[in-house]
């Protein structure tokens, strides 16, 4: 019984004095301890440089801390083969700021992808992609090449990509950026809705505004380390 409570309570995401460097220059992140629950929904603020993009890197299993340990799925990621990584980051929806969208493919297919790779029906896939591009209001261009789409149209593409297979961990990183506010607003409301699902959530973001509409806690980098700045009111979802 002890056992199938801390199966219960065990964090999604967990670091133990993880320090980041590349080669021989100073750290970028040092002494990091942080916890997230599954379910938890979070910022990732803190100034350019601070290390935002290092510490998303390591969440979504794209590097590795140079010291410390991080456990993802109660796996530690330090002694995971390469097979073991894949089968993890199946798991998690990334929403990078440079979008990496298959630019000679079509909206559709570029949100497609991940629910291919799953082996799902093409009648399945043309339903779920079909419902979430218009969700974004990108039903007039799903057939269209990203390579022709604006900006703003791309981020909308890469977010339905990121959150298609409703991920148990989704990354955004200033995922609200290249999009009117009207967009935002339904962008934030999609996120909501899979953290109520059950998603754990971790938005990168610079814009204030944001952060104090929605009011969620801060995990907040500075001085090489971070500090978890709570929300100061309960959040009206």
């Amino acid at each position: 019984m002890e056992t199938h409570k801390n199966m219960l309570t065990e964090p999604i995401i967990d670091m133990y004095n993880v320090c980041i460097r590349y080669g021989k220059d100073p750290d970028v992140l040092k002494d990091i301890k942080l916890t997230l629950q599954k379910g938890s929904f979070h910022f990732l603020t803190g100034k350019s440089g601070a290390g935002k993009t290092s510490l998303l890197s390591m969440m979504y299993l794209a590097l590795k801390p140079s010291a410390g340990t991080v456990t993802i799925f109660g796996s530690n990621i330090g002694y995971a083969s390469r097979d073991a990584m894949a089968a993890l980051r199946r798991r998690i929806g990334v929403v990078f700021q440079d979008f990496r969208l298959l630019e000679h493919l079509s909206a559709y297919d570029n949100v497609a992808i991940p629910l291919r790779i799953r082996g799902m029906g093409e009648n399945e896939i043309k339903k779920r992609v079909k419902e979430l591009l218009s969700w974004v209001e990108l039903d007039k261009s799903m057939d269209k090449i990203c390579s022709t789409l604006s900006g703003g149209e791309k981020q909308r593409v890469a977010i339905a990509r990121a959150v298609i297979n409703r991920p148990e961990i989704l990354l955004a990183d200033e995922p609200t950026g290249n999009v009117d506010n009207d967009i935002a607003v339904k962008l934030m409301k999609l996120f909501i809705e899979l953290n109520k699902l059950g998603t754990t959530v971790v938005i990168a973001t610079h814009s204030k505004e944001l952060i104090a509409e929605y009011n969620y806690p801060q995990i907040h980098l500075e001085n090489k380390g971070l500090k978890i700045i709570p929300a100061l009111r309960r959040v009206q979802q």
